[in-house]
């Protein structure tokens, strides 16, 4: 198992037809060739996928592993996403449900710079979930955003990020509205002795997104918040992995329903959010809660939290942020099945409470403090 990379595959076709299909995506996601082109024993042997196992789940339901060697992987995220789910994606009835890598290919990537350890240690808090915010809606001037911005970090919000549809806007630059949250944000830290965390928005075109990172951090934030499926994950482990910055990157989950529409085909949540996610470099990873405005269920939330924070080839676990719907008040609740190594994410909810942003999040922070 050591140099081969384990994908389980959820297949839909009937009983006989399984280790065909099964040995078909052997051949698909490797040589891509007829098989009369890859009988010889460096193809069959140090290239092709192969059958593991093969377990029927239910009537026409099949879960087939399939290795595949390392080697063809050439130490890659974008191949290795073309190996396991390339091709295939095309075709009905697959879905990619899991991935087990050898530590030999991990290793090779540095998953999370500062993961749940880090984090804490940045914002000096240890006994609770943290709590974040998005500044929103577009369409506000960078001060009206570096005004919210004041208001939550008074208020004890932990991290604060820029909504993710903000970008290099005419009516919000990125460069005004970056220093005016870094100004406001210090200025918080200077009255409550707190510090809150700043992610600027940056899905951007490639050729801009390292320049527009550096220009960031320059001005004074901590990191970004990026949306992966949208620029490529390797654009986010690119950004995670520059020393001469060091930003904490948060993943967001724009794109991510084009993979979950269906149980029989696509990725699934856990090895999308939480396994793919961790190895490109997300320190902190938004996606939507059961119980939100999107329709995901508590198995898989739990899925994706779990393959974020446990043992995975020695790279540091990674922060779950669910989001998408939460009100403040249903925290409480939430924390009981997320745990305390978790990000809570407000958004509108913390707007509509009540016009007074500070008493909000002051709120937000109570709830979760009362159980610290």
């Amino acid at each position: 198992m050591a140099d081969r990379i384990h994908a389980t595959y959820r297949l839909v076709a009937p009983p006989g037809d399984a280790h065909r299909v099964a040995d078909d995506i052997c051949i698909e996601q490797t040589v891509e060739a007829h098989r009369s082109l890859a009988s010889e024993p460096r193809f069959t042997e140090g290239i092709v996928g192969r059958v593991e196992s093969i377990a029927n789940i239910e009537d026409d339901v099949h879960e087939a592993v399939i290795s595949y060697p390392v080697r063809i992987m050439a130490d890659s995220i974008p191949q290795l996403l073309q190996v396991l789910y390339g091709n295939v994606s095309l075709m009905k009835g697959i879905r990619l449900e899991r991935v087990h890598l050898p530590d030999s290919f991990a290793k090779k990537f540095g998953g999370p710079r500062f993961g749940i350890r880090g984090i804490r240690e940045m914002l000096g808090v240890f006994d609770r979930p943290l709590l974040a915010a998005a500044l929103k809606p577009m369409g506000l001037t960078p001060r009206e955003l570096a005004d919210r911005a004041l208001a939550l970090a008074r208020g004890g919000i932990d991290i604060l990020k820029d909504d993710h549809g903000l970008t290099d806007h005419e009516f919000c630059p990125f460069e005004e509205r970056v220093k005016a949250v870094c100004e406001a944000l210090a200025r918080a830290r200077r009255e409550t002795g707190r510090r809150t965390l700043y992610l600027a928005s940056l899905t951007e075109r490639f050729d801009l997104m390292v320049p527009s990172l550096r220009r960031a951090m320059r001005l004074g934030a901590d990191g970004v918040l990026t949306s992966p499926l949208v620029t490529g994950l390797d654009a986010m482990r690119h950004v995670a992995s520059l020393e001469d910055v060091a930003p904490v990157v948060a993943a967001h989950p724009a794109l991510c329903g084009a993979f979950f529409c269906s149980a029989d085909h696509g990725i699934s949540h856990g090895v999308l959010l939480g396994t793919l996610m961790r190895l490109a470099g997300a320190d902190m990873v938004i996606f939507p809660t059961h119980g939100g405005r999107f329709p995901l269920d508590r198995d898989q939330c739990d899925r994706i939290a779990l393959e974020l924070r446990s043992p995975m080839n020695g790279l540091d676990p990674a922060w779950p942020m669910p989001a998408g719907g939460i009100d403040v008040e249903s925290v409480p609740g939430l924390r009981d099945g997320y745990g305390d190594d978790t990000i809570f994410l407000i958004g509108s909810s913390l707007y509509t409470r009540s016009p007074d942003l500070e008493s909000n999040a002051s709120r937000f922070l109570s709830l979760v403090e009362s159980r610290g």
